[in-house]
């Protein structure tokens, strides 16, 4: 491994933060071609549906990102600390509508109908939780965080290979996420936050 200076790792992971995770997650949700005997002409950055947003203070290691796919919104938090990855995902525990009471999700109902997800995320190589807690904006809503951990290798930040293997799993896992999340008909964002 090259002896990256800080500036120059802080500047490379400011551009992986920014740069090549937005455009990444931007692939989330997109448009595939009809079926054929023959290769597509297209490319997936043509085919991008989804929407991002992010916020992110350079000099920092985490970014916050707003990710709006197959008519929902996820909030995700994803911190590089040089060598190590954590992700968090963020469900609201109130599902909008109805009796709250009847519809309320804690940590153990989300873990239990996301196991199949969490298997494919540990074979990959991460380490996954849950935990209760408050919306950030919103302190008076609850939310349930998933928390997902990784070891990056020690040149992550001088390796392309490394970079778009975790960048595609990230985007994967997200993907992944979102359409459970789907499925099982919980909402990932309030509707009010929705455009």
């Amino acid at each position: 491994m090259n002896r990256l200076t800080i500036e120059e790792a802080q500047r490379r992971v400011h551009q992986f933060l920014t740069l090549d995770m937005v455009e990444a997650l931007r692939s989330v949700e997109y448009e595939a071609p009809p079926l054929s005997d023959w290769p597509a002409d297209v490319r997936l950055s043509d085919q991008h549906r989804a929407v991002v947003t992010f916020s992110h203070v350079d000099g920092a290691s985490d970014c916050l990102y707003r990710i709006a796919a197959f008519g929902d919104a996820m909030i995700m938090r994803l911190q590089l600390n040089v060598r190590r990855f954590v992700v968090v995902y963020q469900v609201p525990a109130d599902a909008p509508g109805g009796d709250l009471a009847a519809t309320r999700i804690d940590s153990d109902t989300v873990a239990g109908h996301f196991e199949r997800w969490a298997i494919g995320a540990r074979h990959a190589g991460w380490q996954i939780g849950w935990r209760d807690g408050t919306d950030p904006w919103r302190p008076d809503r609850r939310a349930v965080e998933t928390y997902c951990y990784a070891m990056l290798a020690e040149d992550f930040l001088d390796n392309p290979l490394e970079q778009l293997y975790w960048r595609t799993d990230i985007v994967q896992m997200t993907r992944a996420f979102m359409l459970e999340s789907r499925r099982m008909g919980i909402r990932l964002e309030a509707p009010e936050r929705i455009p």
